[in-house]
């Protein structure tokens, strides 16, 4: 009799047992259930939101590239363009040329032919589109400058004109600031600083911390204005110093983040230098070829104007002297047929 209900008992503890196990079993699997469920509505979660940043981003490029496609069209031309406050990455690589603006998420905007000068990342809610024509002598290129009001650029009164011109010269609707070179320069907490000085107008006063650029010009003896040439020097270790020609191009190495940027971005200008230089000097062969006889002083002058633009076809940001020199001889040459001499022009 003791030996059933010593056998009972046991029986009656092990279903015990067994519907706890099933119980604990049971707990575990919705666990694991929700678990895996979670994590499902989370990666749905978040491929939407990337999937929806993805299509912002290229909302933005496409309305970026439309802009800056515009804005080309048209010379010192300067808009405001409305935009949702996220970062613009523009890349210019020295070695390669090659150059794009970049709003992450793998989206990014090839600009192989486009002639802009930026600081490295733009944010905000709204981008400043500046616009110049660089002519050496004729039309070689628009040049685009980008900016935004979370940058500063403070001009340094220099002993001549040429910071009063500069300042003149930017366009007003960026953030700029025209000082003397002991005043001091306020935190206002911009994303960017750039300090522009000339010879002999060195900052000594204050300024931010973080954040700071600063660019050295130097307009060559005997020029009375910035648009002519010279050289400019960045604030970056062992970078030597760089030329600008016409004040298109200075104002490219005031808009750049750095040497690399400014010199990736010309090197382009000068691709396309090459080939209109090229194709200027072909067609004033050919004008001066069907010249008749009794037009020989201009067939002279294209003679000389045709072989100043065989040389210039060559020539680098290096050579800046050369190319402003060349450039004013040729445009003399077109003034000349205007006066005149009944010749067509060369440009």
């Amino acid at each position: 009799m003791k030996a059933l209900e010593e056998t009972y008992r046991f029986l009656v503890l092990a279903k015990v047992k067994k519907g706890q196990i099933e119980i604990q079993f049971n707990w575990i699997f919705i666990f694991i259930v929700g678990v895996i469920i979670l994590i499902f509505f989370l990666f749905v979660i978040r491929s939407q939101t990337k999937s929806a940043d993805i299509e912002l981003a290229g909302d933005i490029i496409k309305n970026l590239d439309t802009v800056v496609k515009s804005a080309q069209t048209t010379v010192d031309a300067e808009k405001i363009i409305a935009m949702p406050n996220v970062k613009i990455s523009f890349i210019c690589e020295p070695d390669t040329n090659i150059s794009f603006y970049d709003l992450g998420n793998g989206v990014k905007k090839d600009t192989p032919y486009d002639i802009i000068f930026s600081q490295e990342k733009l944010s905000g809610y709204e981008l400043i589109s500046w616009t110049q024509s660089w002519d050496v002598p004729f039309r070689i290129a628009t040049f685009q400058y980008l900016t935004t009001k979370r940058a500063q650029f403070i001009i340094v009164n220099d002993t001549g004109t040429f910071a009063e011109e500069l300042n003149k010269s930017l366009p007003k609707g960026m953030n700029k600031l025209f000082i003397n070179p002991n005043d001091n320069i306020v935190d206002n907490n911009y994303d960017y600083y750039k300090i522009i000085e000339f010879d002999g107008s060195k900052h000594t006063g204050d300024k931010p911390t973080k954040n700071v650029h600063k660019i050295i010009i130097h307009i060559n003896s005997g020029q009375s204005t910035i648009d002519s040439y010279g050289t400019v020097k960045f604030d970056e270790p062992d970078v030597p110093i760089i030329n600008f020609v016409k004040k298109a191009s200075l104002f490219g190495a005031i808009f750049s983040e750095d040497a690399d940027f400014y010199n990736c971005t010309m090197n382009k200008a000068f691709d396309r230098f090459e080939i209109l230089m090229k194709l200027q000097h072909n067609r004033t062969g050919e004008i001066k070829d069907k010249l008749p006889a009794e037009m020989a002083s201009c067939r002279n002058i294209f003679i000389v104007s045709g072989s100043d633009m065989d040389s210039l076809s060559s020539k680098k940001l290096v050579d800046a002297a050369n190319i402003f020199e060349g450039s004013k001889k040729i445009m003399r040459a077109n003034e000349n047929l205007i006066r005149g001499k009944n010749c067509p022009l060369i440009y």
